[in-house]
C-alpha cells in the first residue's frame, strides 16, 4: 500500500521530512531556553507537520470538477474501525494527542484541538485546489479518536509517573472560545461551499481467514499455484447489491462476490501487448489466427478448470477491440427446454498469443421448479413500453432487444423478460425493464446492475460482471 501511496513522489519524499525536521528544531530551540520540556514539544510540531504534509500537500493523483466541494458523510460509524484506511487515520493523530499532553500538560485543550485539527483538515482537503481530496467522515471520526486516544494514553503515563496534569477548569474558557471561533468558521464554510452526500459505507474493509481463504480457493481454481495473492479487501455493496472482495495479485487483480463467493472476475492484462501477466494454457503451442483457433484453447481451458460450467452449454466467440487486437472472449451460456438463460456464466479471454487474459465465472447451479413460460417475447415488450413514463419529447421509443432469463427475486428463481429501449433522441436513457414470464407482470424491484450485456459489447478487453 504504501509503495503505491509514495511512488514517483520523490519531491514529497524529500520536502516533507525536511519540513518536519525544521518545525521540530524550532520547536525544540523555542521550548528549550524556557525549560518547557523542549523534547516533547519538539515531537509534537513534528506530528502535527507530518500530519499536515501527509493530508495537505501528497500528491493524490486525482482530480476534481472545478468548484466541486463535496463532503461524503458515512451513516456506518463501525465501518472504518474495519478499514485499513480507517486504522491509519487513527495511529496519524494518536503521536499528536500524546505528545500535545506531554508538551502542554493540559487534558482539555489536547483533547479539543486534536478533533478541531482533524475538523479543518478534512475541509482544506476538499476547499484547497490542489489537494482533490474531498472530507469524509470517517476519517474525521478516525483522527479524532486518533488524539484522544493519544492524549489518554499521555495522561494515564503521566498520572503512573505522578507528574502533574493541568485541572480542567484551568484552560476550559480559553478552549471554548477558541472552539467556538474555529467552528464558526468551518459551519461558514460548510454553508457556502460544502456538498454533503450520504453513502452507507466509504472504504474498503479489512478482511479476516474466511474472506482470505475463498479468494485463495476461487484463485487457485482458476490459475493453480500461478499467482500470488498479496491482498483482499472488502467492498461493501450499495444499493442492495452484494459485498465484493477485492484481491490484488502478484500479476493483475481479481472480484469475488461475498459471501456465496459465487462469482469470479480476473484480470490479468488489459493492453494490445501479450505480458507475461497472461496465463499459458498447456499443450497450446500456436497464436490463434482468429474465432476458430480461440475457442479450442479456451475450451481446453475450461475443460480442467470449470468442467461443470461447461455441461450443456453452448459457446460463442466474440471479437474484442475493433480488429481483434485484444483476442476473443468465449463464452459459455445454457439455457433450459423453454430458452431461459440460466444463471451460470464462463467468460474466457484468449489474447493474441493464445493465452487467458481474463476470466469472468459465475457458478450457479440451474434452478429448479421455474414457474411455466406463459407470457412471450412481444407480449412482455407491449407491457415494458406500456409500463414506461416516457419522458416529454421521447414518443420514438421502441424495444431494442429482450432477453428471457432466470432472476432470484426474494429468494426464489422467477422467468423473466428483461427488455431494453432505444430511442430516436440519443439524449433520452431508459432503463431495461423486467416482466415476469408467467403472469405478466412488470417487475419493480429489477434494477439496471441485473441486466445482461452481450460480450460483444464490451470495450477494452474488460469481462462485463452484471449479475442476472
Amino acid at each position: 500500500m504504501f509503495s503505491a501511496i509514495f511512488k514517483d513522489q520523490v519531491g514529497f519524499l524529500i520536502a516533507a521530512p525536511l519540513a518536519v525536521l525544521v518545525v521540530a528544531a524550532a520547536c525544540f530551540w523555542l521550548t528549550h531556553h524556557v525549560g518547557r520540556r523542549p523534547w516533547a514539544h519538539a515531537a509534537l510540531g513534528a506530528s502535527v507537520t507530518a500530519e499536515l504534509a501527509l493530508t495537505l500537500f501528497l500528491p493524490s493523483g486525482a482530480t476534481t470538477a472545478d468548484g466541486a466541494h463535496t463532503c461524503v458523510i458515512n451513516r456506518n460509524v463501525a465501518e472504518p474501525f474495519a478499514t485499513e484506511q480507517g486504522l491509519l487515520n487513527l495511529l496519524l493523530f494518536l503521536p499528536i494527542g500524546f505528545f500535545g499532553l506531554m508538551a502542554l500538560r493540559s487534558l482539555l485543550p489536547i483533547l479539543a484541538g486534536s478533533i478541531l485539527l482533524s475538523l479543518v483538515t478534512e475541509l482544506l482537503q476538499t476547499l484547497l485546489p490542489w489537494v482533490h481530496r474531498g472530507c469524509d467522515s470517517s476519517d474525521l471520526e478516525m483522527n479524532s479518536l486518533g488524539g484522544i486516544a493519544g492524549a489518554l494514553l499521555a495522561w494515564a503515563w503521566l498520572r503512573f509517573r505522578c507528574r502533574p496534569v493541568a485541572p480542567l477548569r484551568r484552560h476550559a474558557r480559553a478552549t471554548a472560545l477558541t472552539s467556538a471561533v474555529l467552528l464558526g468558521g468551518a459551519a461558514i464554510a460548510w454553508a457556502l461551499w460544502i456538498t454533503p452526500t450520504a453513502v452507507d459505507a466509504t472504504s474498503l474493509q479489512l478482511t479476516g481467514g474466511k474472506e482470505q481463504q475463498a479468494a485463495q480457493k476461487a484463485i487457485r481454481q482458476a490459475f493453480g499455484d500461478r499467482y500470488t495473492i498479496n491482498n483482499v479487501q472488502l467492498r461493501p455493496g450499495v444499493d442492495d447489491a452484494p459485498d465484493t472482495l477485492l484481491v490484488a495479485l502478484d500479476s493483475g487483480s481479481a472480484e469475488l462476490s461475498w459471501p456465496d463467493a459465487s462469482q469470479l472476475n480476473v484480470s490479468l492484462e488489459s493492453s494490445s501487448q501479450t505480458t507475461s501477466a497472461s496465463f499459458p494454457v498447456p499443450g497450446v503451442t500456436h497464436a490463434p489466427a482468429g474465432e476458430k483457433d480461440a475457442l479450442p484453447i479456451a475450451r481446453r481451458y475450461a475443460e480442467e478448470h470449470y468442467p461443470n460450467e461447461l455441461r450443456d452449454a453452448k459457446p460463442q466467440v466474440y471479437p474484442v477491440g475493433e480488429h481483434a487486437e485484444l483476442g476473443w472472449i468465449v463464452s459459455w451460456r445454457r439455457r433450459d427446454g423453454n430458452g431461459v438463460l440460466m444463471p451460470m456464466r464462463l467468460d474466457v479471454q484468449i489474447n493474441t498469443a493464445g493465452r487467458v487474459s481474463q476470466l469472468l465465472v459465475r457458478s450457479a447451479d440451474d434452478p429448479r421448479d421455474l414457474p411455466p413460460v406463459k407470457v412471450d417475447k412481444a407480449s412482455a415488450q407491449r407491457a415494458a413500453l406500456d409500463s414506461l413514463g416516457l419522458p416529454k419529447g421521447a414518443d420514438h421509443v421502441r424495444a431494442s432487444e429482450s432477453e428471457l432469463l432466470a432472476v432470484q427475486r426474494g429468494g426464489k428463481w422467477r422467468a423473466q423478460w428483461m427488455t431494453a429501449f432505444e430511442a430516436d433522441d440519443k439524449n433520452v436513457i431508459l432503463e431495461p425493464v423486467y416482466v415476469d414470464a408467467n403472469s405478466g407482470k412488470v417487475d419493480p424491484r429489477a434494477s439496471r446492475k441485473q441486466k445482461i450485456d452481450p460480450p460483444d459489447s464490451v470495450e477494452d478487453g474488460a469481462v462485463e460482471t452484471t449479475i442476472n
